[in-house]
């Protein structure tokens, strides 16, 4: 999820006063893609030859690249958001199971299950009324404008949450779903080819889980905000 949303806020997309946007849709695609798939993906096969067979290393030292997009997003932006602590959380688990592994193929298997350690945040966010989503796009929608932001929880106090909780269950769903796919990667194909499938069909994933959401939530809470007005 990390790997399109940060791109995604450091072009400004903005749920409630922007239509989508394709061509920076694209550019955040691209720019990801290289990023968390392309560059990793080459410096592996680069470095398997300087380590002994099976070595946890070269797949550490790729995990690089990912680090140091999120450090140039946050030098952008100057901000440490919910979205970047998703990023955070994601980073460290990978390099953290890679670590702990030992061997190449189970810290492959090992960093793919962190899909379902978020896909339970999101999940349990909803199901206790307090859906992920909502803070997200809260902060695209109003930032740190306290006037905005209590408008906008108050219309999703009055909707009862029921949007945000319907998105945060579809992305858990989701998120869950490319918990699947990257641990069957894992068991089926080489490090090298894990790394750059697994980060593509989570970038795909993830764009279509943002369009959705932007398009979802914006009508539904427009609907919402225009009954809360009438009542």
């Amino acid at each position: 999820m990390s790997e399109v949303l940060i791109p995604a806020a450091e072009e400004g997309v903005d749920a409630s006063r922007q239509a989508f946007n394709p061509k920076a849709a694209f550019r955040s695609v691209a720019l990801s893609i290289v990023i968390n798939g392309v560059l990793p993906f080459a410096l592996y096969k680069i470095l398997v030859p300087y380590f002994p067979s099976g070595s946890i290393m070269p797949l550490l030292y790729a995990s690089a690249f990912p680090v140091l997009g999120l450090a140039i997003g946050f030098i952008r932006t100057r901000v440490i958001d919910a979205i970047a602590c998703f990023a955070l959380f994601g980073i460290f688990y990978s390099v953290i199971s890679t670590v702990l592994a030992g061997e190449i193929r189970l810290a492959m298997i090992v960093a793919s299950t962190q899909a379902f350690v978020i896909a339970g945040f999101f999940a349990v966010s909803a199901l206790i009324k307090k859906p992920i989503i909502f803070f997200i796009v809260r902060q695209f929608a109003a930032g740190n404008d306290a006037e905005r932001r209590a408008q906008f929880t108050a219309v999703n106090v009055f909707d009862n949450w029921h949007t945000c909780i319907v998105a945060s269950l579809v992305w858990a769903a989701g998120i869950a779903g490319l918990g699947v796919v990257g641990v069957t990667l894992a068991l089926t194909v080489p490090p090298a080819t894990y790394l750059l499938v697994n980060n593509i069909v989570n970038t795909a994933v993830n764009v279509l889980l943002v369009v959705w959401t932007i398009r979802y939530v914006r009508s539904h809470l427009t609907a919402a905000g225009a009954r809360m007005a009438k009542a």
